[in-house]
């Protein structure tokens, strides 16, 4: 009995042991889970107070990219030629930058640290991106454009301010300048009646002649000034220069300035070069003593809009010219200090409802041949367009020529006049009456007749047909040709007339 006793006795404390045991683990456990909670707990507090100091830190490097992109805008808006300013130094924010140039004062460079300060999250102290990952920072310096080279000093700058009309070239983009190019053909064929004895009469002439080539290059220079370039390559001549000028088109007042070697204005026609003509050679009212191809001089013109009470259309053109013309300026070979002036004064109005009157004279002066060499030319125009399907245009041009030296006894005078009827699409009718003195002898005077068809195949391609009838002087007979003309141009030029 007392052992059985005894046995319950033990049996009851190991239990009670037991019992007070699992309420010691479970205790601990408890303790053990709320410890771990409150850990937890004490994590999340922390993780949330680091990224709130991230997001203060990438909010201030914001705020500083903003400063640098308005500090750029600001000298871009000083300088607008200089479109991607120098922004950054490989060597630090206190070394030039590429070019020689130092970023603006109180601006930090993308990539670097303003003094004193840690490099912001995710990029080295040299500026590179940290390979672990890229921030918002990081991403909105890739998109500020990278180091240029700057303008070169000389011709450059001067206060911030643009010196010249010439914007420099930038790296990276090409210096090529390709001006636009043309190409003109002019090809003839021509019979006469001449025959051999007549000093008139040249075989050469009685052939197929490709007349006149010119290659052509031009182009705005700059919003102020146009260039051309015409490189003549005429019939059994070698390659020159024809012309080769400067237009200033935005001069004070209104004002246009050409310098260079040009046609001049003269009378009605001087300025159209031979291709271009209406009829297929100059008249030889003007051509004589001018020459078949006209003024083409070396020297300045100056041209502009008159004021006046009527607000009429009237316009001045003044050139001071070499005077290398052979029949009218040629002194001494051009040997000589003297030049030739031109003046012309135009006046233009519109007539009908649809149509316009192109009236003037002009004036040329200089060292002639034998001295002094005057002439004096009048000039009027008027089209009439009833349609845009029918154009007639009458021109009539008078010139008074006197030369001193060259036996011609007086003044010399030449008069046409030309009608031009465009009566449907690309066809168009003509007729030239063409009266002019015969240079260099006492008296003797020339009358031709010269119907004439055009047909344009197009605005740069023309085909004409001429017949010209001229009256003999004293004892030389009348003379009869037929001239078939066909002309092109190639390129950006203005349209055949």
């Amino acid at each position: 009995m007392g052992k059985c006793v005894a046995t319950r006795i033990g049996i009851r404390g190991r239990l009670s042991i037991g019992m007070v045991s699992a309420a010691l683990i479970l205790t601990a456990l408890s303790f053990e889970a709320v410890a771990e909670d409150s850990a937890v707990a004490t994590a999340s507090a922390s993780d949330t107070v680091e990224l709130a100091s991230e997001m203060r830190a990438l909010r201030a490097e914001v705020a500083d990219l903003r400063q640098q992109v308005g500090a750029l805008r600001a000298q871009l808006a000083a300088a607008p030629e200089r479109a991607n300013p120098p922004l950054a130094s490989e060597a630090g924010a206190s070394a030039p930058a590429p070019g020689g140039v130092a970023p603006p004062g109180g601006v930090t460079p993308p990539g670097e640290s303003a003094p004193g300060e840690a490099p912001p999250p995710g990029v080295t102290p040299s500026g590179q991106e940290a390979p672990a990952g890229t921030t918002l920072g990081g991403a909105l310096k890739q998109l500020l454009p990278g180091p240029v080279s700057p303008p070169p000093a000389a011709g450059g700058y001067v206060g911030g301010h643009p010196q010249g009309v010439i914007v420099p070239g930038l790296e990276g983009v090409s210096k090529v300048f390709i001006p636009d190019i043309g190409g003109v053909g002019d090809f003839l064929f021509q019979q006469s009646d001449l025959r051999k004895g007549d000093p008139r009469y040249d075989p050469a002439d009685d052939k197929f002649n490709v007349r006149d080539t010119q290659l052509i290059f031009f182009s705005p220079i700059d919003p102020y000034t146009l260039a051309q370039i015409s490189i003549d390559k005429p019939d059994n001549g070698a390659f020159d220069i024809e012309e080769a000028f400067l237009v200033f088109n935005q001069l004070p007042e209104d004002l246009t300035l050409r310098a260079g070697q040009f046609r001049p204005h003269f009378g009605l026609i001087n300025e159209i070069d031979t291709f271009q003509l209406p009829v297929v050679n100059r008249p030889q009212a003007i051509a004589r003593y001018i020459g078949d191809d006209g003024f083409v001089e070396p020297g300045v013109n100056l041209n502009g809009y008159i004021p006046n009470p009527w607000d009429a259309d009237i316009k001045a053109d003044v050139n001071l010219l070499s005077g290398y013309n052979t029949l009218s300026f040629d002194h001494r070979d051009g040997r000589n200090f003297d030049f030739a002036f031109i003046g012309n004064l135009i006046y233009s109005r519109d007539l009908f409802d649809s149509g316009f009157l192109t009236s003037g004279a002009s004036f040329a002066g200089g060292p002639g041949p034998g001295g002094q060499s005057y002439l004096e030319d009048a000039f009027a125009q008027v089209r009439y367009i009833p349609s845009q399907r029918q154009v007639l245009t009458v021109s009539t041009e008078g010139l008074l020529a006197e030369r001193e030296g060259v036996n011609d006894h007086g003044v010399k005078r030449g008069v046409y006049s030309l009608v031009d009827y465009n009566f449907w699409l690309r066809y168009h009718l003509g007729l030239l009456l063409d009266l002019a003195d015969v240079p260099n002898v006492p008296r003797g005077t020339e009358f031709g007749v010269s119907p004439l068809f055009t047909y344009f195949v197009s605005d740069n391609t023309r085909l004409r047909l001429q017949y010209t009838h001229t009256t003999g002087s004293d004892a030389e007979r009348a003379d009869d040709v037929v001239l078939l003309q066909a002309t092109f141009s190639l390129g950006n030029l203005k349209p055949l007339e």
